[in-house]
């Protein structure tokens, strides 16, 4: 039977790995071939959390997919995915952020602007009357809490409202608002995080007019114990920029109860973030009320300044 890995981008969260978990159930009850979730890196500790909770083994670690025909999930440039991902074959993209990918045979594309990728998965499994698992509703549930911020940050649609609500239900999570509190708060531990950890967590990578741009975000209830490490945690972005020629390197630490985040900002390409937020930076940092997605609040404002220059 023909093998399939389905994956989601470098640097997996909840809901790249819950939606290529969620996704691998739905293909293996349709089609005839082997669907295999798979991973680039071990989770991180909020998809620890989730996948402890509901009694779920985690999915394969892969270094490799060369030779492989592949199913993207919740990403599709390549600068998110394996170093070899050009020596696959794609047949699949689920996501729901900006289209950037180029493949050289049209693929079946599934892309909503909704506030996570495991909301898209749910209403295919609607659409196909495919009974959902309990545990696989809880694996889309806990991806929808973690990319809304439990439906309280700006990508949050009304389509994911009502998977939200339907998932909680399949799921027998019995207080679901207080099951995702923890989640995100279980995510939100950062006591013993290094410098090297901050930044390489929960990180993308993006080129803009030529530009490569990278992000890392940590989700905080507390910035102050991040604020203590903020020197050291610069001097690591300026070994990635020296190491790795990045254009611009921004860390954003977002407080996910207070919604809103402090941006350090380095790189030659600095002075676009000042242009792209109208705001000035102090000792390498801006703060920004209410900014809490990288996907709509962040990404969409500096691909602007960067068409402006």
């Amino acid at each position: 039977m023909t093998e399939v890995y389905v994956l989601g981008h470098n640097h997996p969260d909840t809901d790249a790995i819950g939606s290529a978990m969620s996704l691998s159930y739905l293909l293996n009850e349709i089609y005839n071939f082997k669907a295999i979730p798979v991973i680039s890196q071990k989770p991180d500790i909020e998809t620890r959390y989730v996948l402890d909770y509901f009694k779920i083994p985690t999915p394969a670690v892969v270094r490799t997919v060369a030779n492989k025909q592949i199913i993207l999930v919740d990403h599709n440039e390549i600068a998110q995915s394996l170093a070899d991902f050009k020596n696959s074959e794609v047949l699949a993209i689920i996501d729901h952020h900006k289209l950037e990918i180029e493949t050289n045979k049209p693929i079946y594309l599934l892309s909503e602007p909704v506030g996570a990728t495991a909301t898209i998965i749910y209403f295919k499994y609607k659409e196909l009357g495919i009974s959902i698992p309990a545990k696989i509703a809880g694996l889309m549930l806990s991806a929808i809490i973690s990319d809304t911020l439990l439906l309280k940050g700006p990508t949050t649609t009304e389509k994911d409202c009502v998977a939200y609500q339907d998932l909680a239900d399949i799921s027998g999570v019995a207080d679901v608002d207080r099951y995702g509190t923890e989640m995100l708060k279980a995510g939100a531990v950062i006591n013993n995080n290094t410098p090297e950890d901050f930044i390489n967590g929960d990180v993308k990578e993006y080129f803009i007019q030529g530009k490569r741009i990278r992000i890392a975000q940590v989700y905080v209830t507390d910035m102050a114990p991040v604020l203590e490490k903020i020197t050291d945690i610069k001097n690591e972005m300026n070994k990635h920029i020296s190491k790795n020629y990045c254009d611009l390197f921004m860390f954003v630490m977002t407080d996910i109860l207070k919604i809103n985040s402090m941006i350090v900002v380095l790189g030659d390409e600095r002075a676009i973030v000042e242009q792209a937020f109208s705001t000035k930076s102090a000792h390498d940092m801006c703060y920004q009320p209410g900014v809490v997605s990288r996907k709509k609040q962040i990404i969409p404002l500096l691909i602007k300044a960067f068409l402006a220059k």
